[in-house]
């Protein structure tokens, strides 16, 4: 049975530019390479589809992923193999020229034997430190813009 807690996370940053611009960019899945760590590669399977190659403590994991909402400030996502969950970022903005930036997500690998593993190999922890880094990194790539 899985604890309340297992595989999900959510996190938050703060962002010194327009939160119209940082939507822009998080909302085209294929920049998630840029700025999500672990993210090797993006592969637009269909316009509402894609593949993601990741790197992770039990190897190379290529899930696929579906967006289920785009738009508004908010993409959100389900996995449709490899995984099982979704994910979730959402573009608040802050006081007109900053935004905060929510991330949340929860995730298993399918299969119950590799889902123990994984969690043995530190995947939640590994997960929230990419989780923070990329919005760290998120935080870099839109304050070095100029608006």
């Amino acid at each position: 049975m899985k604890s309340p807690n297992e595989g999900s996370l959510a996190i938050k940053q703060r962002i010194e530019a327009p939160a119209e611009s940082v939507a822009a960019y998080i909302g085209d899945f294929t920049n998630a390479k840029e700025w999500m760590v672990g993210v090797e590669g993006v592969e637009r399977l269909s316009e509402d589809c894609y593949r993601m190659m990741l790197e992770s403590p039990v190897g190379r994991l290529e899930p696929e992923a579906r967006i289920l909402e785009h738009g508004n400030g908010l993409i959100r996502w389900t996995y449709t193999s490899a995984l099982e969950g979704g994910g979730e970022v959402t573009v608040a903005p802050d006081n007109g020229s900053s935004c905060v930036v929510y991330y949340t997500g929860d995730f298993r690998l399918k299969g119950k034997f590799l889902n123990r593993a994984a969690r043995f190999a530190g995947i939640e922890r590994f997960a929230r430190r990419n989780g923070e880094r990329s919005l760290l990194r998120l935080k870099q790539l839109m304050e070095a813009r100029r608006y």
